[in-house]
């Protein structure tokens, strides 16, 4: 939910890796964070992951998420300090969490009337350079 001054984001399973998983035997590419293309940036992100200089925006791109993330767009433009958690934010939090919950129900989002997500079960069609990768079938 984006309003004039917040940003509320409610991240359904916080344990997944946002950006593909960093083991490349889970990735139908065979590559670490498969979710993200292959580029300059990554891979100096990656080869420099362990150096002070780049662990904070190696953890922008690949790190797991909370469950909840709140930021002051006005004050905080890049979104980077999450307010969740945070009591002086608290009211806020709550508002927008109940906002965003009532219309994911409402829209009939799977996650919030307590169905499984398709889309973790769409045939990928993609190249496979893992022949070992496959997607789970429906549970």
């Amino acid at each position: 939910i984006r309003t004039k001054e917040f940003l509320y984001i409610l991240n359904h399973e916080p344990e997944r890796w946002p950006a593909g998983n960093p083991d490349r035997e889970f990735c139908a590419r065979y590559i670490p964070f498969g979710e993200v293309d292959s580029s300059p940036t990554k891979s100096l992100l990656m080869e420099n992951k362990n150096k002070i200089e780049f662990k904070s925006f190696y953890d922008l791109a690949f790190a797991k998420r909370p469950a909840e993330e709140l930021y002051d767009v006005t004050k905080d433009p890049g979104q980077i300090v999450n307010l969740a958690g945070n009591p002086k934010y608290a009211e806020i939090q709550k508002k927008l969490s109940d906002q965003l919950k009532s219309h994911l129900v409402l829209t009939k989002d799977p996650r919030a009337i307590g169905l499984p997500a398709p889309w973790d079960y769409y045939p990928y069609y993609g190249l496979r350079r893992n022949k070992n990768w496959k997607v789970d079938s429906r549970p």
